[in-house]
């Protein structure tokens, strides 16, 4: 990704601050073309590169040592399938304040191709449970030609090809909405709940976009 700079003053030999100086806080050492870049938090960031992926990037601002603290280390990788020009934070949707979806940070993309989407922050309870149902959902869900959609997503580039990590397609996990109640009871009985539960979370989720 390269590297994650400040531009901050800093005072000269006559003691005034010179503006713009650009200097270097962290830096990633995995290549790549980026095509956009987008600041999640103070030590998160999400990236697009030209291989059509995804991945996200995280500053250790506490780490021990000033090497664990320059170094950008990768918390998620995802093959997308798109080359993505522009990220901003926001919603697709109007969320009230007092609602669930409301207190789920979002930031949508757009991409060459006029596809715009959201990309939505999820907590780490919300993450695993719809993991859980994303891996039940690829054994129901077949995909065109045979296609494997766990070898689509994974990323890929002219260096690796690795499976993705700590990212979700929504696209997939909506899909539950549309399958017959018989499938969607065996699911249930695989994840130990209730059909109930599980259209309540995947309408949840598709209320973010």
């Amino acid at each position: 990704m390269g590297d994650v700079s400040d531009q901050i003053a800093h005072p000269t030999k006559n003691g005034q601050h010179e503006e713009g100086v650009v200097e270097e806080r962290a830096r990633d050492y995995n290549a790549n073309w980026m095509s956009s870049v987008e600041i999640l938090d103070d030590d998160i960031y999400l990236g697009a590169e030209n291989n059509f992926n995804l991945f996200i990037i995280w500053k250790n601002s506490e780490g021990a040592t000033k090497e664990e603290r320059c170094r950008l280390e990768v918390l998620g990788e995802d093959h997308l399938g798109e080359f993505v020009n522009r990220f901003r934070h926001g919603s697709l949707v109007m969320h009230l304040p007092d609602s669930d979806g409301g207190q789920i940070p979002t930031a949508i993309f757009g991409t060459v191709n006029g596809v715009i989407e959201a990309i939505a922050s999820l907590s780490c309870e919300q993450y695993l449970f719809l993991e859980k149902l994303q891996s039940n959902l690829r054994k129901v869900i077949k995909g065109v030609g045979g296609l494997s959609h766990e070898q689509w997503r994974s990323f890929n580039n002219e260096k690796k090809t690795i499976d993705a990590k700590n990212f979700l397609d929504g696209d997939l996990i909506e899909t539950f909405l549309d399958l017959n109640q018989s499938w969607m009871e065996e699911i249930g009985k695989t994840m130990n709940t209730t059909v109930e539960e599980l259209y309540e979370r995947v309408e949840e989720l598709a209320r973010l976009r």
